[in-house]
């Protein structure tokens, strides 16, 4: 069936014979105007007809380029490691995600995502990171779509999630969620501080979670979601969490007691169902900040093209003492602190050539110290 908005070549048709039929008035006077405006219409019919054919192509859901299949056989479990060897202080939940993931991989069909996970914790745990390696390792060749939900703060923001309706400004870039799925439907869905958008907000992802799909709003195309998995994160619950998991070890009974924490937390209770699990991603262990801090020092060096071979633990300790006075904002901070005592060595050891080198730091002026290693 054409929608009118197609304008049926029938009706293009009646118009190119009133055309033609009114243009006899000129046989007389000019004939040969008559197969000059019969051609002219005759190829405006076929180019109008050129280009609903390919706003229809255009318009195809993402469903045709889904192969369930495919995504049946995807083996994610093995990635884990790799994951452990970048986000420190947190196997457990990589181990839980993973398993979780794998298994609805291999249930991947057209009614179902490829799940939606929770992930609670104090600010700077590596929970956004986490999603983000996540993301990585599901779809390599695709970027996440990275919702900051702290900007859907009001009702009309769900326009700006699934598009606003046709005639409304920005309608032709379609929503943040929906076009971006519509693209490219092998996506991670990140859904960044959860619990401040709007009540509205949320109860978008109540049928995408239920049924895999939804209707853009702009141009009425079906995203789907079928081999999408979301991950939420959620600095709100922490306290709530800690206790449950300190005092059930049944996954099951723990994931119940949960979502009634997050319940309490202001999540409606039929959302928090729709999610596979809620997982805690608690304030991270000294051993662990260090291992980080050792991490992101050599990913800093390596950004101009030298190794760190060493560190010395007088450096890692000063790193985690300045740590210490940020502790409200995690390991986050660590990335900053880092710069801060390494980035003044880095210019010099560029300018000797340095490709590799080993890191100590002076007891008396506290600054990094650089010594160059032959290959």
């Amino acid at each position: 069936m054409w929608n009118s908005k197609d304008f049926h070549p029938l009706i293009l048709l009646l118009v190119l014979m009133g055309v033609v039929i009114a243009t006899f008035a000129l046989h007389d006077r000019l004939p040969i105007l008559i197969p000059i405006i019969f051609v002219g219409s005759l190829l405006g019919l076929i180019a109008r007809y050129g280009q609903i054919v390919l706003e229809r192509r255009r318009r195809k859901d993402s469903r045709v380029v889904l192969d369930y299949e495919a995504l049946r056989r995807v083996e994610f479990e093995p990635a884990t490691g790799a994951i452990k060897q970048l986000l420190r202080g947190h196997d457990a939940v990589v181990d839980r995600l993973a398993s979780r993931i794998q298994q609805n991989l291999s249930l991947a069909s057209p009614q179902r995502t490829l799940g939606a996970f929770m992930l609670v914790g104090p600010t700077g745990t590596g929970k956004t990171y986490l999603a983000e390696l996540v993301a990585k390792a599901l779809h390599p060749d695709s970027d996440p779509v990275i919702l900051r939900m702290n900007q859907y703060k009001s009702p009309q923001d769900v326009y700006t999630l699934l598009g606003p309706p046709p005639g409304q400004p920005g309608y032709e870039v379609g929503g943040a969620l929906t076009r971006p799925v519509i693209l490219n439907p092998h996506r991670v869905v990140i859904l960044d501080e959860f619990e401040k958008c709007h009540n509205d907000v949320k109860h978008c992802f109540y049928d995408i979670l239920d049924r895999g799909q939804c209707s853009e709003k702009s141009s009425g195309r079906t995203a789907h979601f079928g081999a999408c998995a979301f991950l939420a994160t959620s600095n709100a619950g922490v306290e709530a969490l800690r206790g449950i998991y300190g005092d059930t070890q049944d996954a099951g009974l723990r994931g119940a007691r949960a979502r009634d924490a997050m319940a309490r937390e202001g999540f409606e209770k039929a959302l928090l169902a729709r999610f596979d699990e809620i997982l805690l991603m608690d304030r991270l262990k000294g051993v662990d900040v260090a291992e980080i801090a050792c991490l992101q020092i050599a990913r800093h060096w390596r950004q101009y093209g030298i190794e760190v071979s060493y560190a010395a633990p007088e450096v890692l300790a000063e790193a985690l003492h300045r740590n210490r006075e940020y502790q409200d904002y995690g390991v986050r901070q660590l990335s900053r602190l880092i710069q801060e005592l390494t980035t003044p060595s880095i210019e010099a050891a560029r300018r000797s050539g340095a490709l590799r080198v080993r890191l100590d730091l002076d007891g008396q002026t506290g600054r990094v110290t650089v010594t160059q290693e032959t290959q």
